[in-house]
């Protein structure tokens, strides 16, 4: 099944911007990563050392990249470059153990940012919000057997960022008042 190529104008230059069809790149796990992951265009560009024009042309035309290029973005997605370089989409099989115990880990994260907001963190409850949807496209995908790498890594990093922005910060520390006088 192929996707639609949206394609947005910014400052006169193309964006990436929406699903890519990933019948006309070489690199689809970098187009599912794109679909699926929360680093974008910028992150990509400065990681991978190209242009925006690059980059749409690679994720649009099978334009190719250069191995220091696609070593950049798999350091970016935390992934090896082999899942990158792959010419066909990776995805999970729910019958292997080390992709059950990949899916329970997404859940775990879940569950973790479930447990913040029950335990009254504000900021965990705004952003259970949105991983409630993205929980419920992840295991679709999980059951109808159609979970890719891509949707696996962008799944599971926007869970980290939004336990990350839930963690209250530690007060910090400072000189303690002296009396009857100044330090």
């Amino acid at each position: 099944m192929t996707q639609v190529i949206e394609t947005e104008h910014l400052e006169g230059r193309p964006s990436c911007g929406g699903r890519v069809d990933k019948g006309f790149t070489r690199y689809p796990n970098l187009a599912e990563l794109y679909d699926y992951h929360p680093y974008r265009e910028p992150a990509m560009c400065d990681h991978a050392g190209i242009e925006m024009e690059l980059l749409y042309a690679v994720l649009h035309n099978g334009e190719p990249l250069e191995y220091g290029e696609l070593l950049g973005l798999a350091r970016l997605y935390g992934c090896p470059v082999s899942v990158l370089a792959c010419p066909k989409v990776i995805m999970l099989d729910p019958g292997r153990l080390r992709h059950r115990k990949m899916i329970a880990q997404v859940d775990n994260l879940y569950l973790w940012l479930k447990c913040m907001a029950r335990e009254g963190n504000q900021a965990a409850k705004r952003w259970l919000k949105l991983a409630d949807w993205l929980q419920q496209r992840f295991m679709r995908a999980v059951h109808t057997n159609s979970l890719s790498y891509g949707h696996y890594f962008g799944v599971r990093e926007q869970l980290l960022q939004y336990i990350s922005f839930s963690t209250p910060s530690p007060k910090r520390r400072g000189l303690s008042p002296v009396k009857g006088g100044t330090v």
